[in-house]
Formats: structure tokens, C-alpha cells, sequence
């Protein structure tokens, strides 16, 4: 046991709705071929890293993610509702181009610095503080070990966000999350962070890393 505790946050691997543009939110897409193929590759990093447990949105996507990384490790998936992606309402399923041609709500939604509620669903705030919310209950459960936490783009990088004291205005200069990439965050006991005069606990150590692909593999992002 090491006396920080590792987050590593993993997004799903790809789906037909990340290749045109489609909002899934909380639509159950399963992973593509391409998607399962970057779940197997993603696995054999993730392995190296000796997990203590793997934590999963109950997403298909993200659960069979999750499972293929499990299945390296030689652990299971606890699945965990608040790792959900952003519920954008009305606007699952549709293609985010259409969206901004006709859909004056979401194109003014998508340019504004202030945070807002998608559709009929969630804002940005909502989805950061309960990915906050599972942060701090793993960290109490799991000191000092390294947890994989697999779900989805834009509530991963809200939550990283949030975690490390950004807010929403933040969150829009952090660059997108490619499918099956992987990004790592600390949290150090009190004393070192006493110690070393730190403003917070939680230290962002890599964003975004990805394993090469082939080619013929896009690494769409999305939600």
C-alpha cells in the first residue's frame, strides 16, 4: 500500500453513436467492434497497473469496459449509479450538428461560459458533485490503493475537473476524453498536504493517455 490513493479514470471504448455524432447520455449503447478492441488493448495497461478494484457506470459501454479490464486483472466490476453519464433529456440519440442547426436551446447551450441544464436533464454542477461524491467514498474505502473508475467522457472530465477545484468555465478548456483513454488523479493524506503546503489533496498526474491503435481505429470522442 502506498500512502497516496490512485484514482485512474477510464472512458469506454468507442460506440456507433461516437462515430456520427450522436448524444448518448444515458442511452444504453453497446461498444462497436472497434470499441471492443480498444477495451481488450486498454485491459493489458490497466492490468499492469495492479488495481485494487475496478468501479463501473452501469452503462453497457462502460461496463464491458470495465469487464474486459476485470478480466486481465483478475478482478470483478462493482457498478455504481453515480458514474452515470450526463442525462441530456430529450436531446439522446440525435446528431449534436442537427442539434446546433435547430435546436435554439442546445446551440446557445453549447457557446455559453455559464453552466446550464441540458434539455430536461442534468447541468454540469450536478453531474461534477457526484462524481466528486464517489471520489471521496472510494478514497474512505480503499486508502492508499490504486482504483480504476470506468465510465464516461463528459462526466469524467467534469468530475476531474471539480476534484482538482476547477468550475464549469474549467471545465471547457480541458480538451475532450478519446474513448478507452485513461487519466490519473492522487489524493495524499492530510499531513503530506499539510506538509508540503498543498491547497489541496488531489493531484492530476496524467489526462488522457491512450495506447497507440492501428490505423484503421478512430478514437472518436463524445459522450
Amino acid at each position: 500500500m502506498s500512502d497516496r490513493t490512485r484514482l485512474v479514470f477510464v472512458r469506454h471504448g468507442r460506440t456507433a453513436f461516437n462515430v456520427e455524432g450522436r448524444l448518448q447520455g444515458r442511452l444504453d449503447m453497446p461498444l462497436d467492434e472497434v470499441g471492443r478492441r480498444q477495451a481488450l488493448t486498454v485491459a493489458q495497461v490497466i492490468a499492469e497497473m495492479e488495481p485494487d478494484a475496478i468501479i463501473a457506470s452501469p452503462l453497457q459501454r462502460a461496463r464491458d469496459t470495465a469487464q474486459a479490464i476485470g478480466a486481465c486483472a483478475g478482478l470483478g466490476v462493482q457498478l455504481d449509479d453515480r458514474l452515470i453519464e450526463i442525462d441530456v433529456g430529450r436531446w439522446s440519440g440525435q446528431r449534436a450538428a442537427d442539434l446546433r442547426r435547430n435546436d435554439p436551446e442546445y446551440a446557445a447551450g453549447v457557446v455559453s461560459p455559464i453552466d446550464y441544464r441540458r434539455a430536461n436533464g442534468e447541468t454540469a454542477s450536478e453531474v461534477g458533485d457526484r462524481i466528486v461524491a464517489v471520489c471521496q467514498d472510494v478514497v474512505a474505502r480503499y486508502a492508499g490503493g490504486t482504483i480504476i473508475l470506468v465510465a464516461h467522457g463528459f462526466a469524467l472530465r467534469t468530475g476531474i475537473c471539480w476534484l482538482l477545484g476547477g468550475d464549469y468555465g474549467a471545465s471547457r478548456c480541458m480538451g475532450g476524453l478519446d474513448n478507452c483513454s485513461w487519466s490519473i488523479v492522487d489524493h495524499l493524506p492530510e499531513d503530506v498536504v499539510e506538509a508540503r503546503g498543498f491547497l489541496s489533496p488531489w493531484r492530476l498526474m496524467a489526462y488522457n493517455c491512450g495506447v497507440p491503435m492501428s490505423m484503421d481505429v478512430d478514437f472518436a470522442k463524445g459522450a
